[in-house]
């Protein structure tokens, strides 16, 4: 059986930006030969792109900055 174990937002954040972070020291650290044409180096940059994106998102939620609509809102709504 799959234990299930409750994150809040915030640790899920935390979470993304450590990802993000290794990432990145990954990335400085790679060898240059042909980076353009790399795409071990380029699966590194798409990554950490979405990450960089998906915080964007999560870091307004988890600050009390956003609201998030209720599923019913939507259906009022139009």
């Amino acid at each position: 059986m799959i234990e299930r174990r409750n994150i809040t937002l915030e640790q899920c954040i935390e979470a993304l930006e450590a990802r993000r972070q290794l990432l990145c020291e990954e990335i400085l650290d790679y060898t240059r030969s042909v980076p353009a044409c790399d795409v071990d180096f380029n699966t590194l940059l798409a990554e950490r792109s979405e990450l960089t994106a998906a915080l964007s998102h999560l870091r307004p939620l988890c600050r009390g900055e956003m609201k998030v609509p209720h599923p019913r809102e939507d259906l009022v709504a139009h």
